[in-house]
């Protein structure tokens, strides 16, 4: 007569042991694709770590799109900035940012900007931003720091977003570095802007 205490025993370490060779092959896997992988520290292998590990070999093998197209084969389209004024261009700034959020494309730091100055940008440099093409998770996150300009400079981030902790600290590390004054952003945007944990609206 089998004993079932000792089955249940044997399936109880039967079902981690699969999971660490299946984490194993999920590992090698992205060693192959020249991808650099931490040690694992613990022999517990969990379903979020092998989501995890899956969902990075999809990033490497997968065909890519941009967040313009992937969100097109949904509904939402947005016309061109040049298109749009007044009340028309303030909704449609929402729903483009709320539709990049959808994507799963998390937006930061636009309070420096009018709000015809942030269509702007999103229309024509983030739109176009590419991402993996398949279905995105509350995982993901693609997150655009609107501060952040080409080559670097941090001038934006420096004068509307630092701390004072953090101009110290700048003129500390890059004593030869002009430290821009302070000023407050004109706009007041980003506590309404949509977060990755909780997709929140005012």
């Amino acid at each position: 007569m089998p004993d079932d205490d000792n089955n249940d025993t044997l399936q109880g370490r039967l079902a981690p042991a699969e999971r660490a060779i299946r984490r194993a092959q999920l590992e090698k896997k992205i060693r192959q694709l020249g991808g650099v992988l931490p040690i694992a520290k613990s022999e517990d292998v969990s379903d979020l770590e092998l989501s995890f590990l899956e969902h990075v070999i999809a990033w490497e093998e997968g065909s890519f799109s941009t967040h313009r197209e992937w969100l097109a084969r949904r509904g939402p389209v947005f016309p061109p900035p040049g298109e749009l004024h007044g009340d028309r261009l303030a909704a449609e700034l929402w729903r483009l940012i709320k539709s990049l959020a959808v994507a799963r494309v998390f937006l930061y730091h636009t309070n420096h900007l009018s709000d015809v100055e942030l269509y702007e940008v999103l229309w024509s440099e983030v739109l176009d931003g590419d991402a993996p093409d398949f279905a995105r998770t509350p995982d993901d996150g693609c997150h655009w720091d609107l501060s952040e300009a080409r080559g670097g400079d941090f001038n934006v981030w420096l004068t509307f977003y630092a701390t004072e902790k953090e101009r110290r600290e700048w003129v500390r590390d890059f004593p030869e570095a002009v430290l821009p004054p302070h000023r407050q952003a004109p706009y007041r945007r980003d506590h309404r802007l949509p977060v990755r944990d909780c997709l929140r609206h005012a």
